[in-house]
C-alpha cells in the first residue's frame, strides 16, 4: 500500500491517518496538524478505485458494502500497519487512528474484528458496516466519534448501531453530535482535540 510517513517530535502524538472516499494520503494532514502539530504521522492511501476515487474497500452502491472486499482489505491494512510500525520501531499501541468516513469505517471495523493492539481512535462520521462476528472485550479501547444530525450519507441509525456495537463490547466511547452534514467541522475538531488532550 502507498503511504506517507512524517516523523514528529519525540513527545508528539502518533497519528495513523485513514482518508475518506476520494481522498489520499495527504487529505488528513491538516487535521492531524491541528490536533497536534508535533505529531508523527503515518497516512495510507486506499487501494480500491471507484470511478477514479480512492477507497479502502469496495461497495456496490451507497452504503451497500462488499463484505469480502472489506475483510480482504482489512487484513491488507493490518499487515501494512504492522510492517511499517516494525520498520519505524513504533509500538502498535502508540498509534491513534484518525479516520474520516470510509477511513473511519474500516478503522472501526478493524477495532471490532481484529486483535491488532490499536486502542485509541478519532473517527469523523463513521457508521456500522453490519459486521459483528467477534466478542472479545474492548474495555481498553478509547474512541471519540462524531455524528452529523444532517448527514446526508450516514443515517442516525447506522451511527447508533456502531456506537452500540462498541459499547456492548465495553469500549469507552465519546460522542460529539453537531448540526452539520458529512463534512468535518471546527466544532468537531475542537472537541476531538479536547478529548485527545485528556487522554
Amino acid at each position: 500500500m502507498h503511504y506517507l510517513f512524517e516523523k514528529g517530535s519525540e513527545h508528539g502524538e502518533k497519528f495513523l491517518l485513514l482518508h475518506g472516499t476520494g481522498g489520499d494520503e495527504t487529505s488528513l494532514l491538516e487535521i492531524a496538524g491541528y490536533l497536534d502539530d508535533s505529531a508523527t504521522v503515518l497516512s495510507f492511501r486506499g487501494t480500491i478505485q471507484e470511478s477514479g476515487m480512492n477507497r479502502f474497500f469496495k461497495r456496490n452502491g451507497l452504503n451497500q458494502f462488499d463484505i469480502d472486499s472489506l475483510e480482504e482489505e482489512s487484513d491488507r491494512l493490518v499487515k501494512e500497519i504492522i510492517s511499517v510500525s516494525e520498520a519505524k520501531e513504533i509500538p502498535i499501541e502508540d498509534w491513534i487512528v484518525v479516520g474520516y468516513s470510509n477511513g473511519a469505517n474500516i478503522a472501526a471495523h478493524i477495532m471490532l474484528e481484529r486483535k491488532i493492539g490499536i486502542d485509541k481512535a478519532i473517527l469523523f462520521h463513521p457508521m456500522s458496516l453490519g459486521v459483528d462476528t467477534q466478542d472479545f472485550n474492548l474495555a481498553d479501547k478509547k474512541i471519540w466519534l462524531s455524528i452529523g444530525e444532517n448527514d446526508p450519507i450516514i443515517s442516525k441509525d447506522a451511527s447508533n448501531q456502531l456506537v452500540q456495537q462498541l459499547k456492548r463490547r465495553l469500549a469507552n466511547v465519546t460522542i460529539t453530535t453537531t448540526n452539520a452534514g458529512h463534512q468535518v467541522t471546527m466544532e468537531e475538531l475542537n472537541q476531538a482535540k479536547k478529548w485527545l488532550n485528556q487522554l
